[in-house]
């Protein structure tokens, strides 16, 4: 049986405690620790279901599965934002009804453009 180590702890903490979805490399220069030793940790953490995951632009993205989350993604400047509200209740209850499904959980990533860079856009404009 795999224990939980002191990477692992650290490595969820950290996870945890950051308001945007991270990268394997986000972890690994954020933590200090070797790539190898931060990707077996991820691993665990995934498969214990500390931690959730999904790809964007052929890179793997964790976030902390004690909370519920959605997320922003800048199209320009890749920079991720947290969205704390959900509205998806009703929407899930009409779906669940509609097609006579049960849903356990949802995932939700918008994308689009930042503020800073739509005004960077609307700068250009002008």
């Amino acid at each position: 049986m795999l224990r939980m180590t002191k990477n692992r702890k650290d490595i969820l903490q950290l996870i945890d405690s950051s308001s945007i979805p991270l990268s394997a490399y986000d972890v690994e220069k954020l933590s200090k620790t070797s790539l190898p030793t931060v990707y077996r940790a991820l691993d665990f953490l995934l498969k214990t279901g500390q931690i959730k995951s999904f790809s964007l632009h052929q890179c793997n993205y964790y976030y902390s599965a004690a909370e519920h989350k959605h997320f922003f993604i800048c199209s320009k400047c890749n920079q991720f934002f947290p969205i704390h509200e959900c509205f998806m209740e009703e929407y899930e209850r009409t779906l669940q009804k509609k097609m006579k499904i049960e849903i356990h959980e949802h995932f939700v990533l918008f994308t689009g453009l930042c503020p800073s860079c739509l005004k960077e856009k609307e700068d250009k404009r002008e």
